[in-house]
């Protein structure tokens, strides 16, 4: 008979700003590294302390005490101090695909350059896991996943439930979409089962024969793991008087001071493979109650993750590549300056940061940090841009305007750019005279050709005279007036990932104004959309001959959750606009397009009822079990929809302000999808997942809310969203509920924490898109490619005087390879090694092939290798396949 072993790892799972603010708990890291160091020297009996799987931690810590970074080195090399493999503990399904590589990339990195890596893909408070995470440690060198949620229910307080079904061991294989297979380690009895281990024998005796016999009911090993800590617990300093105790008391039983690498090999040694289940994909408590699966943590503070969207795709898709274009102009790739950029960037996306799950202190921090993200990335992609633009050979007429793209497939965009004219330095006149002297020429508009020389339509807005400066290379500050015009136009075929240049020629007639027709229809060659009076549009496809009804009408409900989780308020009443008259008017008609606005002024309760709902709040009251009614005092909640049409648009473009003056309630846009059906599809981490609209028999959540990346389509409709990750699909299929706002008043349901903020008292501009589509066909089409270049931004920049060589054609498309439908492009980036790096991932269920013109290595998502010279590549169903220059 085999012993039992009990491995103790101590750690102190690190949320870095939640319930306090980022500096207060920083000031705790100190003192708890501080003891660490203390004890990992001189106790003997302690040997090990685990970092959280985090490294940012470990940087904490070193602002603060850099001298202490040799001994901490040396604390790694001895075995002592377990770090790595993350940078941060991001949320799964709120950070891109390549934000989830950059933060493994650098956290690897990073526990490197301080001599050894944990590898274990830990994953410990995660809210529900993205199904490609075996594939990408697969592709790490990981064989093994921990991880706290996602299988087993978890309630108030993050207590485990025990169910019927929850997980039979805790130990089980977990495979990906494409095949890849980890050992899944699941803590089955949370990160803190084995916290203030009693050292008295007496208290040691009742708190180990439940602790031992909690561990053995889920165990398929004699192998044990006991997590000595919690958040932001300071590490036991008698633990190893604790365990000697411990030993007496069981001499059947090792008591192991240990750490996750051990754990795991001991675990792999004694594995019976047969015993184990194998889960499929994504982890999300699919077979729970569905009260604490978090997904509403999507929709908390939504202006945040519109922030962090907007982030990821100005470093992924213009700030990288880019700079990559740059480097064939001789620019040095800004390896630092974008690590720098991202790391900034995962400061936000920690996942009681982005999830919006912490204090209002902690998230107007946040709104900070995502200012200075995009001043880094904004100064990285206009110096690049700049760069390059100087050495573009350009036509001696005409003003060049380059136009870069990275969105992975050729695409027409409406693009806008401020155009400056007749620019009058200081250097050349008195500032004082210079406003008046441009006030004298005569008024003009513009004509833009492509190099051809082919005509585009342009809407030439003039914007007066304006104040401006160059900041040359060798010299002081050099300011100028101009004249100012914004140039609004439609690129049809811009570079899969390349740039265009274009000419604007100043001509002297003013087109005059025309005005707007009052009818409420748009139409192009792809669709025709009518508004009707109540605010609802009809799209009618013409390629497809789809039509969809009633789209776009709003329903607003009470909320008395919290920011985790939506629970609606108990009298049940919702407000929706199918019967309101709203005004409707024609914003904008012209040679692009057209615009039409919807004004609707919603009557809705103004909160939840005050004194009900502030009782359930200082009892604690678990969400689930609240019925608050919403208040009999209403206020008026103005909402401006902006329906744009334009000429080469296959799809109808949805912005939506909404000035929240409510408290405690929920705002959505809802979509009748024309057809029922079993199942939907939603972008998630390098995939498209097929998930069912009808939930497991356990649940008993009145709604099924799900959290998604880029789109999500149902039926006959498919929304594709700057930023807006929840929505809801009806259990037949035929209705798509999209969140615009979610307005609540605390923390959560673990003690009485408010946060005002959070009923986000502002202005909210939300954006969407609405293409009609066979759903049931959306992986094996082309659909998840053109929707990622959609939500890729474009930056024009207009050509500025330089004695540069010429030596760039005027347009250039980097994209040199040709992918079948279901392959989506993710990344066009410089690898350490200064080798050019393409990714992409497979959403068709057959294997395609991918074709370039140059001969690549295929390497892995950590880029340091390649195997093979090949210009043709097989993509397996599901597959995130990185090529590396050879």
């Amino acid at each position: 008979m085999t012993r039992k072993k009990a491995h103790i790892i101590s750690h102190s799972h690190w949320d870095r700003e939640w319930f306090l603010p980022l500096e207060s708990l920083r000031f705790k890291l100190v003192t708890l590294m501080d003891e660490v160091e203390g004890l990992l020297d001189m106790e003997a009996g302690f040997n090990h302390f685990h970092m959280d799987g985090q490294m940012i931690m470990l940087e904490d810590y070193l602002a603060v005490k850099p001298a202490k970074r040799e001994k901490m080195k040396q604390l790694v090399a001895d075995g002592k101090l377990r770090i790595g493999p993350w940078y941060m503990l991001q949320d799964a399904f709120l950070t891109s695909g390549e934000a989830n590589i950059r933060n493994l990339q650098y956290g690897l990195e990073m526990a490197k350059e301080f001599g050894h890596v944990e590898k274990i893909g830990y994953f410990p408070d995660t809210f529900g896991l993205y199904g490609q995470v075996p594939q990408l440690m697969s592709q790490a060198g990981f064989d093994t996943v921990v991880f706290g949620r996602g299988v087993n229910p978890t309630g108030f307080n993050n207590q485990v439930f025990d169910s019927a079904f929850a997980s039979k061991y805790s130990e089980m294989f977990w495979e990906s979409p494409d095949g890849s297979k980890v050992l899944g380690i699941l803590l089955a009895n949370w990160y803190s089962n084995g916290n203030e281990i009693p050292v008295e024998k007496e208290a040691a005796k009742v708190f180990w024969d439940k602790k031992l016999a909690d561990v053995e009911r889920f165990a398929s090993t004699d192998e044990w793991l006991f997590m000595n800590g919690c958040d932001h617990q300071p590490v036991q300093t008698d633990l190893a008087e604790a365990l000697e105790v411990a030993k007496e008391l069981y001499p059947d039983v090792d008591f192991i001071h240990s750490h996750f690498e051990r754990y795991q090999d001991a675990v792999k040694q004694s594995l019976e493979p047969e015993k184990l289940q194998t889960v499929y994909g994504e982890l999300t408590s699919q077979q729970s109650d569905g009260w604490s699966t978090l997904a509403n943590t999507a929709s908390s503070r939504i202006y945040l993750k519109q922030a962090n969207e907007k982030m990821e795709r100005l470093l992924e898709r213009l700030a990288e590549p880019i700079s990559v274009m740059a480097s064939d102009a001789g620019v040095p790739y800004p390896h630092e300056y974008l690590a720098f950029a991202w790391k900034l960037l995962m400061e936000n996306q920690i996942h009681d940061s982005i999830t919006a799950c912490s204090l209002d202190e902690v998230h107007r921090e946040m709104e900070v940090r995502f200012e200075k993200v995009e001043q880094v990335t904004m100064s990285l992609i206009s110096n690049a841009a700049r760069k390059l633009t100087e050495q573009i050979t350009i036509a001696e007429t005409g003003i060049p305007i380059t136009i870069f793209h990275a969105g992975g497939v050729e695409i027409a965009k409406t693009i806008g750019i401020e155009l400056e004219t007749d620019e009058i330095h200081f250097s050349e006149m008195h500032f004082e005279q210079i406003p008046d002297e441009l006030a004298k020429l005569p008024a003009q508009t513009f004509r833009l050709e492509t190099s051809e020389g082919v005509e585009i339509p342009v809407v030439v807005e003039p914007l007066g005279i304006h104040f401006n400066y160059d900041l040359p290379e060798r010299k002081f500050r050099d300011s100028y007036f101009a004249r100012k015009y914004k140039l609004t136009f439609t690129v049809e075929n811009l570079p899969a990932v390349g740039y265009e240049t274009l000419y604007a020629h100043a001509i002297s007639e003013v087109e005059p104004e025309v005005e707007p027709s009052s009818a409420l229809i748009m139409e192009n060659r792809f669709l025709k959309v009518e508004v009707a009076a109540n605010g609802t549009y009809t799209l009618f496809d013409k390629m497809s001959g789809i039509e969809a009804r009633g789209l776009g009408a709003y329903e607003d409900v009470g909320d008395i959750g919290n920011e985790y989780m939506f629970k609606e308020a108990g009298d049940k009443l919702r407000v929706d606009t199918l019967q309101s008259k709203p005004e409707i008017s024609v914003l904008r008609e012209d040679k692009l397009g057209k615009t039409i606005i919807i004004r609707h002024e919603i009557e809705i309760p103004e909160s939840a009822s005050a004194a009900a709902f502030a009782e359930e709040k200082r009892r604690l009251v678990w969400h689930p079990e609240r019925k608050s009614p919403r208040s009999e005092k209403r206020i008026i909640l103005k909402v401006a929809t902006e329906l744009t049409l334009n000429k080469h648009d296959k799809q109808l473009a949805v912005r939506v302000k909404i000035v929240n003056n409510a408290d405690d309630h929920r705002f959505r846009v809802l979509f009748p999808t024309g057809v029922t059906c079993e199942t939907h599809q939603a972008g998630s981490v390098f995939e498209v997942t097929t998930r069912p609209n009808k939930q497991a028999k356990e649940w008993t959540n009145p709604t099924s809310d799900n959290r998604k990346q880029a789109f999500v389509t149902s039926g006959n409709v498919l929304i594709a969203t700057h930023g807006l990750p929840e929505y809801e699909v009806s259990e037949n299929g035929d209705k798509l509920e999209l969140t615009l706002l979610r307005a609540v008043s605390e923390i959560g349901d673990w003690g009485d924490f408010p946060a005002h903020e959070a009923e986000c008292h502002r202005e909210i501009t939300a954006e969407f898109y609405v293409f009609l589509t066979d759903g049931s066909k959306a992986i094996n089409s082309e659909l998840p490619a053109e929707v990622n270049a959609l939500l890729a931004p474009v930056y024009a920049m207009q050509h500025k005087p330089s004695n540069k060589a010429k030596i760039l054609p005027e347009n250039q498309n980097f994209a040199k390879w040709k992918a079948a439908n279901g392959l989506v492009f993710s990344t066009f980036k410089l690898a350490k090694d200064n080798k050019r790096i393409v990714r992409f991932y497979q959403t068709a269920t057959e294997p395609t092939i991918l074709q370039t013109i140059h001969t690549w290595g295929k390497s892995t998502i950590l880029e340091e290798t390649s195997i093979g010279q090949e210009k043709n590549f097989t993509v397996r169903p599901n597959e995130i396949i990185t090529l590396k220059g050879v």
